[in-house]
């Protein structure tokens, strides 16, 4: 009798294709989610998977539960290295990954328990696929951006162009939990790796890599990934505390990524598009800074602009001509509390409009229904 591909509940395979996935999961303190996280991924309805931990120098019970679930289920593999940084535990785990795909899992993250089927089934039905981008929740403190991000819609992109994808599917970055890759995206023509030297960002910096030689890219709805937000890491705090550093990693990615693209030979087609992100990405960084720390960063955006393209500003796209005009106006000595007034009520409006985007969406329609009323967010404000 001739095997055809299927998958059941029960785990028993009979396939003559049945692709591998490399589940990459860098570790460090999380005891009081790991668990969970491998739970769902040891449980997956798809049985075909290579679970890769890396224990990033835990000081806590970390590597005793790892320890545990790899004792039960021999397709953990487990690395242990000094605490390096997220990017040095991912490079080390994909230095070790056999599998045909690659999949990325943050610790006190966790899957749907048949994420993994839905997404080989797309592969199965067409394995031209060179990447799944997919959708999530966030789970804990409430962010309704984020929540935006997770929230994709199912497209289907053939022969892409390099910059079709990262600039356009707004689930290409920064998430990279929410990517399906196939392993050739990574090896071919060269090897990509995380940089290591930086702190903050490197997820984002390693996309620019991968997603612009995918060919082929499939966008599904289905959200089945748990993007956990705890109190003491909530995006608010972050922002009061690290935003310095923040912007100035922001400008590392830029300088990054260009340097990168005109390496791989993209840069000289796709100036436009990534200068224009790159306006985006510093003036919704800085806006709400004070005075003159906005001054310091619109002069070092501009500088750094000029720097890399003699042509001038006409290659930055029309919609968003104006952020770039005003940065340069923020670089002048003519500071007024009528331009600063001015500023502040289109940043007010720009937060509403996403505000009321988000609470006209399907996504949270349908949240807000199967949330209990008690737990309901108030919306009388909005």
């Amino acid at each position: 009798m001739d095997n055809e591909v299927m998958v059941n509940e029960s785990n028993d395979v009979e396939s003559e294709y049945n692709p591998v996935i490399s589940v990459i999961i860098p570790v460090y303190n999380a005891e009081k989610y790991v668990k969970k996280c491998l739970e769902t991924i040891i449980n997956q309805s798809y049985w075909h998977l290579e679970i890769i931990c890396v224990d990033d120098g835990s000081t806590d019970h970390s590597l005793e539960l790892l320890e545990l679930f790899a004792k039960k289920d021999d397709r953990i593999k487990i690395i242990k290295q000094k605490n390096s940084g997220p990017a040095a535990a991912r490079n080390a785990a994909l230095r070790e990954a056999t599998g045909d795909f690659i999949s990325f899992v943050d610790a006190d993250d966790y899957l749907e328990y048949n994420a993994y089927e839905i997404l080989m089934n797309k592969i199965k039905e067409n394995n031209s696929w060179d990447l799944v981008i997919f959708g999530g929740n966030v789970v804990g403190e409430p962010n309704d951006y984020i929540s935006g991000v997770l929230t994709t819609q199912y497209s289907e992109h053939i022969n892409c162009r390099p910059s079709e994808i990262i600039f356009r599917e707004k689930a290409a970055k920064p998430f990279l939990w929410l990517h399906l890759i196939k392993r050739e995206l990574l090896t071919n023509p060269t090897e990509l790796f995380f940089d290591e030297t930086m702190n903050l960002g490197e997820d984002q910096i390693f996309q620019f890599g991968y997603v612009p030689r995918a060919k082929n890219v499939l966008v599904i709805e289905d959200k089945l990934y748990n993007y956990r937000i705890t109190k003491n890491a909530s995006l608010m705090q972050l922002y009061s505390h690290r935003r310095v550093k923040k912007t100035e990693m922001h400008f590392e990615i830029i300088r990054k990524v260009v340097s990168e693209w005109k390496d791989m030979g993209y840069y000289d087609s796709n100036k436009d598009e990534l200068w224009t992100w790159a306006v985006s990405f510093i003036y919704w960084t800085i806006i709400d800074f004070p005075v003159e720390y906005r001054k310091k960063y619109a002069q070092e955006f501009v500088d750094l602009f000029e720097k890399e393209n003699h042509e001038g500003a006409y290659i930055i796209l029309e919609y968003e001509i104006d952020h770039y005009d005003e940065m340069r106006e923020w670089t002048l000595n003519d500071y007024s509390e009528e331009k600063e007034l001015a500023r502040l009520i289109k940043k007010i409006e720009h937060d509403n409009y996403e505000v009321q985007e988000t609470l006209k969406s399907r996504a949270f329609k349908i949240g807000r229904i199967l949330t209990p009323e008690s737990k309901r967010l108030d919306l009388s404000a909005f």
